[in-house]
């Protein structure tokens, strides 16, 4: 087991703060051990097979330049840099993807258009990733209706493509968003902790933590915490 592991498996669920509270999941991925977040990051790509692996990363400050006087102040849970330039954006939500659309977009749109210094090409700009956890369904009621969609997802990997060919179009923008009330029902429906609900068991481990507080048998994530990954 690495040093994460080690600690997730050592946790006293009693003492645990609710880390769906903003305040307590930025405390613990920002002022704790790096390697916490960096832990968490990495867990959320493999969980959709994304061959990134970060190795270190800088903490940023999570205030956004307001563009103009009229334009409303916005305030990240967690900005940090990657060594390649790549900015990943963290919100905490409590609610479900309906308002949240276009709350994720624009916080990505304002970090990906900062200007570009003199003489850098447009091709050269390092991507924006959005992850955002929500309290509710990431499923709107297009989705719902749409017999081609998933149904019940926990995790929501997008990005621009092509309408007609689905082929990527720009690997520019990326979202995610991670259904922690999906999570939560399968894990209690089923009374056990299993990678049946997601595709990588670090990912797993770490959702588990973050939604504890709802999940009514401790005594299963404790058990999964305690599997080598």
């Amino acid at each position: 087991m690495d040093k994460v592991d080690t600690w997730l498996a050592k946790i006293d669920y009693s003492q645990l703060m609710d880390l769906r509270i903003d305040y307590a999941f930025k405390l613990l991925f920002t002022k704790g051990n790096p390697r916490l977040l960096i832990s968490l990051l990495n867990a959320i790509f493999a969980n959709k097979k994304i061959p990134r692996v970060i190795k270190s990363l800088t903490v940023k400050n999570p205030y956004l330049d307001k563009e103009s006087g009229e334009d409303k102040l916005s305030i990240l849970d967690i900005r940090a840099e990657l060594d390649d330039g790549t900015t990943i954006l963290i919100e905490m939500h409590m609610y479900g993807l309906g308002e949240l659309k276009a709350k994720t977009i624009r916080s990505w749109a304002r970090v990906f258009g900062k200007e570009l210094e003199a003489g850098q090409s447009y091709d050269d700009q390092p991507p924006t990733i959005t992850i955002a956890f929500t309290n509710g369904t990431i499923e709107s009621l297009e989705d719902i209706k749409n017999p081609n969609v998933i149904k019940g997802k926990i995790h929501r990997h997008c990005k621009i493509m092509d309408c007609e060919d689905f082929s990527i179009f720009t690997d520019a923008m990326e979202l995610h968003y991670i259904d922690m009330k999906a999570f939560v029902k399968a894990v209690n429906e089923a009374n056990s902790i299993t990678t049946d609900y997601t595709e990588e068991v670090m990912f797993t481990k770490w959702l588990s933590v973050i939604t504890q507080k709802e999940i009514i048998n401790k005594a299963i994530i404790e058990d999964a915490c305690k599997e080598s990954s």
